[in-house]
């Protein structure tokens, strides 16, 4: 099995004003190449790093792809930095600066000279010309081992790097299966089903822990390990059927989706704690006007009142965090939308407003079901600061109205 590094460059990714998009992207499309991704890693616009950074993974791995840096700028350093690393020259190509400076003309209205930087091709280097940007991609082969450099913008980086795999050397393709789980804790997951999970050496696992979407177990191997991986699977699906959400991709929302589309029936949200977080997020699904017909952010006791037909009583008697308000906010958003399937969520998302009784990250959630009239409630005690008690809400939420709509 091959492997590759990804090196993402950039200030702007290592200070968190931009996330790193490329590098997900780049590595699934890997895995069809039999490349397996050692790891990906973030570094700033700094020569010397850049140039130490480089020669390791050079050292590791069979394929290294760098993103980012290529622009005109001073700050834009991974061509010198990669040929230092390589001790080979950088080389003016001046028909690709023609090149260059036509394009950038369709941008300005006057080009700066800084552009022609964009021109300098490391010795030995084949380039890729970028059909969107003016920075083009280069691949440099070092006897048993290739290079790709990509510019940043992903616009820009994926028709570059699409152009690049049919100059890169195919491995057998590798096999990934993925199950995602919303309700089981990873060590409990990994300690409870090693047996199945780590049953075979040859195939790589890996488990991820998001508060926004669950736990995720990951198998990969080579094509021909498919029945083996196959198999894993489906053992362990037997064991944790219900827990498990998708087997493939898709976040919970788009599971939600899907599955209210091909029945033909609707939903709606009343949200409290998580102020709308969760319409947000289904919201982000194309399509979904579909299913969804809107939400109520019942935030007061006034508006769950007055929108949603809660009883003065039972706020009164057992308060806006309960089991029997998220019941009646369920079934009167339900009404006032007339939907099919309905989801309620109450609690204390902090950092104040807890008690004894009732602590922060205390929280109620409703599924309803207006047709049958049927409900399920779940109550939870959510660890965390109030980003990831809401989004625990929502996620929780979600994965409750999955599980009456089966």
């Amino acid at each position: 099995m091959k492997k590759a590094i990804i090196l993402a460059i950039g200030n702007e990714l290592v200070e968190g004003i931009i996330v790193d998009t490329n590098s997900k992207y780049i590595a699934n499309k890997l895995l069809d190449f039999g490349y397996k991704t050692l790891m990906t890693k973030t570094l700033p616009d700094n020569l010397n790093l850049i140039v130490d950074e480089f020669k390791d993974s050079l050292k590791k791995a069979d394929l290294v792809i760098t993103t980012g840096g290529l622009g005109p700028t001073e700050d834009d350093l991974t061509r010198e930095a990669i040929s230092l690393a390589l001790e080979k020259k950088l080389i003016y190509d001046s028909a690709l600066g023609e090149k260059i400076i036509k394009k950038a003309k369709e941008y300005y209205k006057k080009v700066p000279e800084i552009v022609k930087k964009q021109a300098y091709v490391i010795e030995g280097a084949q380039v890729i010309e970028n059909p969107v940007g003016t920075a083009p991609g280069q691949v440099i082969k070092i006897k048993d081992k290739t290079v790709i450099i990509l510019p940043g913008p992903p616009a820009e980086l994926y028709p570059i790097f699409e152009s690049a795999l049919e100059k890169l050397e195919k491995d057998e393709p590798l096999y990934t299966r993925r199950i995602k789980t919303i309700g089981i804790p990873e060590a409990v997951l990994v300690d409870e089903y090693k047996n199945i999970i780590y049953s075979n050496k040859d195939i790589t696992v890996a488990t991820m822990a998001s508060y926004k979407t669950g736990v995720e177990l990951r198998f990969t191997g080579k094509i021909s390990l498919k029945d083996e991986i196959d198999t894993i699977v489906n053992k362990l699906i037997e064991k944790i059927s219900d827990f498990v959400y998708s087997l493939d991709d898709k976040d919970i929302e788009e599971v939600i989706f899907e599955k209210l589309n091909s029945l033909g029936k609707t939903v709606s949200f009343a949200e409290s704690c998580t102020g709308g977080l969760s319409s947000s997020r289904f919201v982000d699904v194309p399509g979904v006007s579909k299913v969804f017909k809107g939400s109520v952010v019942a935030y007061s006791n006034e508006i769950k009142e007055r929108v949603l037909n809660v009883k003065k009583e039972t706020l009164n008697n057992f308060g806006a965090v309960s089991e029997e308000c998220v019941i009646e906010m369920a079934k009167g958003v339900a009404n006032l939308f007339s939907t099919d399937y309905s989801v309620s969520i109450s609690g204390i998302a902090g950092p104040t407003g807890g008690t004894k009784e009732k602590p922060v990250g205390t929280v109620w959630i409703c599924a309803y079901d207006r047709n049958s009239d049927k409900y399920i409630t779940e109550k939870h005690i959510f660890k965390g600061n109030r980003e990831t008690i809401r989004f625990k809400s929502s996620l929780y939420a979600f994965n409750l109205l999955r599980r009456i709509i089966i």
